[in-house]
């Protein structure tokens, strides 16, 4: 019988399966990028001919047409994903009148959405707890358009007189011969001295007071707007207590628009941004109101005129750092001044009060309400104030401390992610 050879003393080793390559993007020559090119050239023909059709619909949907064949290119996958970013921009800008009541509510909801989430852990439903909120928050805007809203334009009107009236008295003191005299006697020549005062000192501080007026009653008349606005949308009501009755299903909602693999991070970043802007938003709002409430009820007190309409400005200008607080102490003094009594005494009062209040804000009620989660240096806090105000105006100015304090964590999350960071 013919031998057997003897089994090998391991099992015959599998060869492995070829492992596949890692994927290259691909590379495209001139050729395919010249009949695009030549493609993109003959729509812009076209479009002139159609130019009266043409929207930025149109055109954002033909590059989108034309270079999603080639959309692994970096290049090309950049340019439809900016194409498409314009587009949405134009269209956040074409129909922001259209969102403002939709922006609204959604504010107040998530300003809000922390008291409805209190209420429901004590055992109120959730949309039991937004609808009573809900209406609390109306019956308060209908009382305050019913109530205050009257007499502030009356004390408002008082104001500009005042103003008025007190612009006259300095000018005609400047026009005096009592400063000329005075100055003269310093060696002054008094023709030249009465031809500054006149033709440049009396106009331009008519031009700063003029200004200064304007500000006040666009600031007055944008609240009085915005509160108008509340009270005859009756869509703002309806839309913010159906944020807050579903505003947990709309985070999940959100949350599933990313990829499984980046919801996590996502989370993260989303959580960082909250933390910040929520506890800044809901803080600064608390602080401006005791603020408004303190400067109303202690001018009120000292004998100043219109207490009520200045307790308002301070509130409103209070999320506005430094340049907030020099205007309301300026305008409160210059309303001291025709208030009547002891002007001096007044005036000091005005002073000591908005100084007081700014220590008491940076000392106890920043950082207890609102935090250290918002610390920007003075500089860069002054110089975003400028650039926001130049480019936003008032509006800029407010939201100027929020938007830079988020750009610098994004830019300090890309300095972490940069350097390997976690």
């Amino acid at each position: 019988m013919p031998r057997r050879r003897p089994l090998p003393s391991h099992p015959r080793s599998v060869p492995d399966r070829p492992r596949p390559l890692p994927s290259v993007p691909r590379t495209f020559s001139v050729s395919e990028f010249l009949l695009p090119l030549v493609g993109v050239l003959a729509l812009v023909a076209v479009g002139i001919t159609v130019e009266s059709i043409l929207s930025p619909f149109v055109v954002a949907g033909g590059v989108v047409f034309l270079l999603y064949p080639y959309r692994d290119h970096p290049l090309i996958g950049r340019t439809i994903t900016l194409a498409l970013l314009l587009l949405a921009l134009w269209t956040f800008v074409s129909l922001f009148g259209i969102l403002v009541p939709f922006l609204l509510a959604f504010v107040l909801a998530y300003v809000l959405d922390p008291l409805i989430t209190r209420l429901t852990a004590r055992g109120i439903p959730r949309w039991a707890g937004s609808l009573v909120v809900v209406l609390l928050l109306l019956g308060a805007v209908v009382g305050v358009a019913l109530f205050v809203l009257p007499i502030v334009f009356v004390q408002f009107e008082g104001i500009i007189r005042g103003m008025r009236s007190l612009v006259s008295d300095v000018t005609g003191w400047l026009e005096s011969g009592t400063v000329t005299e005075t100055l003269e006697s310093f060696g002054l020549p008094a023709q030249d001295v009465r031809k500054m005062l006149t033709s440049e000192l009396v106009p331009r501080l008519e031009s700063i007071m003029k200004s200064l007026l304007d500000g006040v009653l666009g600031l007055l008349s944008s609240i009085t707007s915005v509160a108008l606005h509340v009270i005859n949308a009756v869509i703002i009501p309806f839309v913010t207590f159906y944020l807050l009755k579903d505003f947990p299903d709309i985070g999940k909602r959100f949350y599933r628009m990313f990829p499984e693999s980046r919801r996590e991070d996502a989370r993260a970043f989303i959580a960082r941004i909250d933390s910040l802007m929520g506890r800044y938003l809901r803080g600064a709002v608390a602080v401006a109101v005791i603020q408004g409430v303190l400067s109303a009820s202690v001018l009120s007190v000292i004998g100043v005129q219109y207490a009520l309409v200045l307790g308002i400005m301070t509130s409103v200008l209070n999320f506005i750092p430094y340049v907030g607080l020099i205007i309301s102490l300026v305008v409160a003094s210059l309303v001291a001044l025709f208030s009547g009594g002891p002007v001096a005494s007044k005036v000091v009062g005005v002073i000591i009060l908005y100084l007081g209040q700014k220590v008491l804000e940076a000392a106890v009620l920043g950082p207890r309400i609102i935090g250290p989660q918002v610390g920007l240096h003075p500089v860069v806090l002054i110089m975003s104030l400028m650039v926001f105000g130049y480019f936003l105006g008032f509006v800029g100015m407010l939201i100027a401390v929020p938007a830079t304090a988020l750009l610098l964590m994004l830019w300090e999350g890309w300095e972490t992610k940069r350097d390997g960071g976690v």
